[in-house]
């Protein structure tokens, strides 16, 4: 690999202002970082069937360069808890389609270019947070001989090296043009554990404050020329895994709701409607667990996720105070991303707006609507927190627009259409309600907190209660329509 050329330098943004405005972008020399949104992981794994549709990808090709570069892995693929998601069965219950999600079975997917002699162009890194990108290292040697680490995966993977950080690669480099969506992570695993606590699943602002300058400020001070252009964090509630299973169901005959069930068996409390319940919750909802005896399920509660002396035990609720304290970490990390932008001359897409608008209208595309919701929204692949191809392909406009408007280029846009039919967009099965497997969940969570315990989703089995008065089970469902 090529010899870095600088070293890492923290701090100085304040000597950095200087550097501050560009009238032109380069793109001749395009070097982007950041987590699994960057990296093009979809569906549980990265893979190149998605890869080659990863944002920087996709503006790479519109800048024009000829050769970017990035780990590309072949088919099917390599997640942190094995291979890509796919559609593995559809069953008819009752007269309604009812897809099941779940890993594609065989071994994982093999690296295609591992010995590149240069570093990638692509230095997304699924898993990561921001202080990731300036402290760890990878080593690909570990894969090659099949000694592989579930919790270092990602970073062999793209760093190989076992010497230099994301941050050091990216500066070795000498591009002309940065990008750097970070900070997801830091956020996102309290989602998908179901545990929003500082310092565990929540990183503190104070410590985000300090790693994203050092960030934003050694890329400046080692690249003084280039331009930068950095994303803001979506609110967690805007992605499928989140927002599709409604906390309560819906009788049939009455429209009444009623609350699914949380807590534990000692002490069962039911949800409100501000709560929420992720998607991992399907396959125990499928069992009838969270489901009140009345409504023809076991009376067992939802697990809700945890930590004690064993470690983070993953659950599938949010509390409604939990996505609240999720929601103000996200609102500080936005502030401090956009303030430290401000400082080095970086440019920014507030993908936190441009999301709220996905989900509150959609986008328009050739007459179609594409929508956030899972499996027939069109944006979002099957594990229901990244985007298919399609929405890639969305977030790279989304990134080509502030680009010509913030340097006056003339970058065109992704044309949209052609990913409307054909292998483009995978999710448009057309489904009331689906099965999101045990193996799915953990596969999606295990990359965000690759140390957390997944005991909770996998329960024994359960003996559902028959009521002879029981209602029609077959007109509610627990995942909205």
């Amino acid at each position: 690999m090529r010899k870095i050329r600088t070293t890492l330098l923290l701090g100085l943004v304040a000597a950095l202002a200087a550097g501050a405005a560009f009238a032109q972008a380069n793109f001749s020399k395009y070097e982007a970082l950041g987590d699994s949104l960057t990296a093009g992981y979809s569906a549980g794994a990265l893979t190149k069937f998605y890869q080659d549709y990863s944002y920087p990808e996709l503006l790479a090709k519109q800048f024009g360069i000829t050769s970017f570069q990035q780990p590309t892995i072949s088919d099917p693929g390599i997640g942190s808890y094995g291979t890509v998601l796919e559609l593995t069965a559809l069953h008819v219950v009752n007269g309604s389609v009812v897809p099941v999600i779940g890993p594609t079975p065989g071994n994982s997917g093999q690296p295609i270019n591992a010995t590149l002699p240069t570093s990638y162009n692509n230095l997304g890194i699924p898993g990561a947070n921001a202080g990731d990108l300036l402290t760890k290292t990878g080593d690909i040697t570990k894969l090659l001989t099949g000694n592989i680490d579930p919790n270092t995966i990602m970073f062999d993977l793209v760093l190989r090296d076992a010497q230099h950080t994301a941050i050091q690669q990216a500066i070795g480099a000498a591009p002309t043009f940065v990008t750097v969506w970070a900070g997801n992570n830091d956020v996102l695993n309290a989602a998908l554990t179901g545990v929003a606590l500082e310092g565990v699943t929540l990183t503190p602002a104070a410590q985000f404050q300090q790693e994203y300058t050092t960030l934003l400020g050694a890329l400046r001070q080692n690249l003084s020329t280039a331009a930068i252009v950095v994303g803001t964090v979506p609110d967690v509630t805007a992605i499928p895994f989140v927002s599709t299973i409604k906390p309560y169901l819906i009788n049939p005959a009455t429209g009444a709701h009623i609350p699914l069930l949380g807590g534990t068996p000692t002490a069962i409390v039911p949800l409100t409607e501000q709560d929420y319940v992720t998607l991992g919750a399907s396959s125990l909802l499928a069992q009838g667990i969270g489901i009140p005896l009345e409504a023809g399920g076991t009376g067992l509660p939802l697990p809700e996720g945890s930590v004690d002396a064993t470690g983070l035990h993953a659950g599938v609720i949010l509390r409604a105070s939990e996505i609240a304290a999720i929601q103000a970490r996200t609102n500080d990390i936005n502030g401090i991303i956009s303030a430290v932008a401000g400082q080095v001359g970086a440019k920014v897409v507030d993908f936190h707006a441009i999301f709220a608008n996905i989900v509150a209208n959609g986008v328009l595309v050739g007459g179609i609507k594409l929508e956030s919701t899972f499996l027939t929204g069109g944006i979002f692949g099957y594990d229901g927190v990244h985007p298919q191809r399609l929405g890639y392909a969305i977030v790279a406009n989304e990134w080509i627009k502030v680009i010509n408007g913030a340097y006056g280029t003339n970058v065109p846009l992704v044309d949209l259409r052609p990913f409307l039919t054909g292998e483009g967009t995978l999710t448009t099965v057309s489904a009331k309600s689906a099965v999101f497997t045990s193996e799915a969940a953990i596969s999606t969570i295990k990359l965000f907190a690759p140390n957390a315990l997944t005991d909770k989703l996998q329960p024994e089995q359960v003996v559902r209660h028959h009521l002879t008065a029981r209602m029609d089970r077959a007109a509610i469902t627990p995942l909205s329509p």
